[in-house]
């Protein structure tokens, strides 16, 4: 994922760069404060129905409607997105922490949701800690990259995939006895691929980075109160966790 959201980016190690941190630009008229979402599965995107879903979109649009700040949300491509926070437009969006973020735009309020990334196993497979990764074949789906030492480490016997979805089906079928990447991502296509909760193991967890709505610097005291104490609502009641629970949660039969 690497600095704002999502993909490519900058959070250093990217790390969310499949994971997480996506900007996304807005439209609308000079006054309005854009709310974008990452656009890329499961975090911004056009399901089958040609509707906009996906879970930031929709902790953006809850955000929105509590706050009474912000235009419509609207999902855009991650590059796209972080160029027009960065140009100082007044947006926001959410993505995971990181060293850029923090230096370049205006750290809101934390959503209350933690982004892991790590290795996640079949059930079956237990790993304890990093030398329990000795002998299993691990999926690695392209660009996924959250410590260096696991990315460098040729040792271990890594398998490369094109996506998420392709490391998926290699576990259904017995090929792979684990998957690196962003463990809610990996859930939430497993989700989607008939699996429950009782298919895999405990995950071995690398990074975990905190979830934050951020903005540019060029809104007002009072708008940015506005959404701070949104969040913050939003949070403490529950809400903000329900919507990423109906993403990320598998069911356990």
């Amino acid at each position: 994922m690497k600095i704002l959201p999502v993909l490519s980016v900058f959070f250093h190690i990217m790390l969310l760069s499949v994971l997480l941190l996506v900007p996304i630009s807005v439209k609308g008229s000079e006054g309005d404060v854009g709310m974008i979402a990452m656009g890329q599965s499961p975090y911004g995107f056009e399901n089958d129905e040609g509707q906009i879903t996906g879970v930031l979109y929709d902790v953006l649009k809850q955000i929105r409607t509590t706050s009474g700040i912000g235009s419509a949300v609207e999902i855009q491509p991650a590059k796209r997105m972080l160029a027009t926070l960065l140009k100082g437009k007044r947006s926001c969006t959410i993505v995971v922490d990181s060293p850029e973020i923090v230096e370049s735009l205006d750290i809101i309020e934390p959503v209350g949701y933690k982004l892991t990334a790590g290795i996640l196993p079949v059930a079956g497979v237990k790993l304890k800690d990093y030398s329990s990764l000795t002998g299993k074949i691990i999926a690695v789906p392209l660009g996924i990259l959250f410590d260096e030492k696991f990315h460098n480490d040729k040792s271990l016997n890594k398998l490369s995939t094109p996506q998420y979805i392709n490391a998926i089906k290699m576990m259904k079928a017995g090929r792979v006895d684990a998957i690196a990447g962003a463990i809610s991502a990996l859930k939430y296509i497993a989700g989607k691929e008939g699996l429950n909760a009782q298919f895999f193991g405990q995950p071995l967890i690398f990074v975990e980075a905190e979830f934050y709505l951020v903005c540019s610097f060029k809104l007002s005291e009072i708008e940015r109160t506005k959404l701070q104490q949104a969040v913050v609502e939003l949070r403490s009641s529950g809400a903000t966790q329900e919507i990423f629970d109906s993403y990320f949660s598998l069911p356990e039969q």
